[in-house]
């Protein structure tokens, strides 16, 4: 039977070599008026990698752009959840993303080993694993299996060469994480046991170093050599990037910059350096492309970065050799410990996912929880930062602030006292049983309603009647129709 790093490489090898490309959103900014700025620059890219869109809208991508190699960006799918099998969408997810890919002919499917919605909670942007070996084992497994269900699809639709490799990509630290393993040790343990490959986001790798190994190593240039030399850089297949930002005022006056990954934000100098070092490692072996990651971007913006990131990489080759040189530490060569994610990991996991929810949403204190003994590593403030003031931020204005979308009750419920606190002490108050495929706004409407419910039924019948007319004019533009199968 072929090993997972022989299956990877076979895959692999049938992906042509990309370039340097963008990582791109089909609506924001308008993607064809992208295509035409950088035209007019003289800078088109060399492959596309598209976001998560509409069928129909990814087709006319295909046909607008018949020349330009694609790749596609997932979303929806949490591969590091352990209860992703129990009652979950997963079928469903899985048929939308192979028709996504199918529609574009995209090489690889990248998603963020990360998740939006963990142990019965739901969030509105990623928050990283549990860095713990269970984690990584489980992670993997779901990893083989979305392999699989791919790979399913497309024989049944007569092509079963065509299939995309998956890719997991490094997930960005918003102020901390947890778990006793090094980040770069959890995804050798994953690899190990899947035949992914891997995105490299440099600028996750920062806030790796700034929220989780500084205490360790006090320059980000050591961080970045031990990091690269414990990494499987053989199975990265794309590198990102993209902009970083702080997202308070307040955090302006901290020494180090407080930044989070910010797609619309500059790319930083320091990641241009961490380009270059990257590049400069004897394992980049299976590097298809090098992609600045540009959605909610001002196409001014994105035109200059480009032009900056291909004068960068003139005349250098993106891709070492494949070869291993005598000695060489090569840790994707090492055979599985057999551990699938099936077995007596998995009720202990789903625990402490389940605790991570409480933490992170100030349910419950990190000291008490079954988190505490994996816990070392973090930062007390940025956990705090994250639950007291990104959190809050996060539930209320993002994808439509509240204050807006349902104006009178909002008016209302402040003046009897209620807050947006309230309302996010609500949305966490208990887990509950993910049915549907993950839409933030969906998810959003559905807490308010309850929440208003809850405490003010007297404003329940309007606030529930807005809710459906936002819900209807959110599927219309974002939702699309499947086909039953005959």
């Amino acid at each position: 039977m072929m090993s997972g790093h022989e299956s990877f490489m076979q895959r692999a090898a049938r992906i042509p070599l990309r370039g340097i490309g963008l990582s791109v959103d089909v609506y924001d900014p308008d993607l064809l008026e992208l295509h035409r700025a950088l035209d007019r620059a003289g800078a088109r890219p060399d492959y596309l990698e598209i976001f998560k869109a509409r069928t129909p809208d990814l087709a006319r991508m295909r046909e607008a752009l018949p020349d330009t190699p694609l790749a596609y960006h997932a979303e929806g799918l949490w591969l590091i959840d352990p209860d992703v099998r129990a009652g979950d969408p997963w079928s469903t997810v899985v048929e939308t993303i192979a028709r996504h890919t199918k529609a574009i002919g995209a090489d690889w499917v990248n998603h963020e080993c990360a998740a939006k919605q963990f142990g019965g909670y739901s969030f509105g942007t990623y928050l990283p694993p549990l860095f713990l070996e269970a984690a990584a084992e489980v992670t993997a497994a779901n990893a083989v299996r979305f392999q699989g269900h791919l790979d399913e699809w497309y024989a049944e639709q007569g092509c079963p060469d065509a299939a995309p490799l998956v890719l997991l990509e490094l997930p960005p630290l918003i102020f901390f994480a947890f778990g006793d393993l090094p980040v770069a040790e959890f995804f050798t343990r994953l690899v190990r046991a899947a035949p992914c490959g891997l995105v490299l986001d440099l600028g996750h790798l920062w806030t790796v170093w700034r929220y989780r190994e500084r205490r360790r190593c006090r320059t980000l240039e050591a961080f970045a050599a031990d990091f690269f030399d414990a990494f499987p850089l053989d199975r990265v297949v794309q590198i990102h990037l993209a902009g970083l930002a702080p997202t308070d005022p307040e955090d302006s006056a901290e020494a180090l910059p407080v930044w989070v990954d910010a797609h619309a934000a500059p790319v930083p100098e320091v990641l241009f350096d961490l380009l270059r070092m990257v590049l400069a490692c004897p394992d980049l072996t299976s590097l298809k492309g090098i992609a600045l990651e540009v959605d909610t971007k001002a196409i001014p913006l994105i035109v200059e970065e480009f032009r900056r990131l291909r004068s960068e990489l003139a005349g250098r080759s993106i891709c070492s050799p494949a070869t291993v040189k005598p000695g060489q530490k090569n840790l994707c060569l090492a055979k599985s410990d057999g551990l699938s994610g099936e077995g007596r990991h998995e009720e202990r996991l789903a625990d402490l996912y389940r605790a991570y929810g409480r933490v992170v949403s100030g349910q419950e204190a990190l000291p008490t929880s079954t988190l505490a003994p994996f816990a070392e590593e973090v930062e007390t403030a940025g956990l705090a930062r994250y639950t007291t003031r990104y959190l809050p931020r996060e539930l209320v204005t993002w994808g439509g602030d509240l204050k807006e979308l349902f104006p009178r009750a909002w008016r209302e419920l402040e003046a009897r006292g209620l807050t947006g606190g309230d309302f996010v002490r609500s949305w966490f108050r208990e887990p509950r049983l993910v049915t549907e495929a993950y839409d933030y706004f969906y998810v959003k409407l559905e807490r308010w309603v309850a929440f208003v419910g809850e405490v003010a039924p007297d404003l329940l019948e309007e606030t529930a009647r807005e809710a459906v007319v936002l819900r209807a004019l959110h599927a219309k533009l974002n939702d699309e129709t499947v086909e039953s199968k005959a």
